[in-house]
């Protein structure tokens, strides 16, 4: 009876885990999807609305879902402090701060920062192809990370299950 109930908690607990690490492919997907809207909302804001960057950020900020409205919210509340951060100054501290609460990569990362490096700090007519070149690159992004889901993603939850009745074969 013991061994029965043990077998069961190590083929779930493996089954768990390899769906857990499934699971993140699917977590990348949905951070890229978050930051491609909320640097959709933020083009309108500046290109088209004229807003200031501190007040776009925040509205942004109020606009995103997870972990991406608290990179727009710090953004936000470092342009507003009376450090004088310079823009890409506070983007690069606050993507950094909370790349470890996202799903992104390090490609993901740099791509991220990179962006900060010309915003508002060139002509609209020049960061809307900014925006663009951006935008191009999450979807590249995008489509990689679909791919290693598709890929990778199976593989691993299926791989947890035949793990665990590996060690549960050994066991017996």
């Amino acid at each position: 009876m013991i061994k029965i109930f043990l077998c069961s908690i190590l083929l779930f607990s493996s089954s768990a885990i390899g769906y857990l690490i499934s699971l993140g492919y699917s977590f990348r997907i949905r951070d890229l999807n978050d930051i491609q809207s909320a640097l959709n909302r933020l083009e309108s804001e500046i290109i088209y609305y004229s807003t200031s960057l501190p007040l776009a950020m925040e509205k942004i900020a109020k606009l995103c879902n997870g972990n991406t409205s608290k990179i727009f919210e710090e953004v936000s509340k470092l342009l507003n402090s009376k450090e004088g951060y310079r823009i890409d100054e506070a983007w690069k501290i606050s993507v950094l701060k909370f790349k470890s609460k996202t799903n992104f990569n390090r490609e993901d990362i740099e791509i991220i920062i990179n962006f900060g490096k010309d915003l508002g700090v060139v002509s609209k007519e020049v960061q809307k192809k900014h925006f663009n070149f951006i935008r191009d690159l999450l979807e590249e992004q995008k489509k990689k990370a679909m791919y290693q889901q598709n890929k990778n993603g199976k593989m691993y939850s299926k791989l947890g299950v035949i793990l665990g009745l590996a060690l549960i074969v050994i066991l017996i």
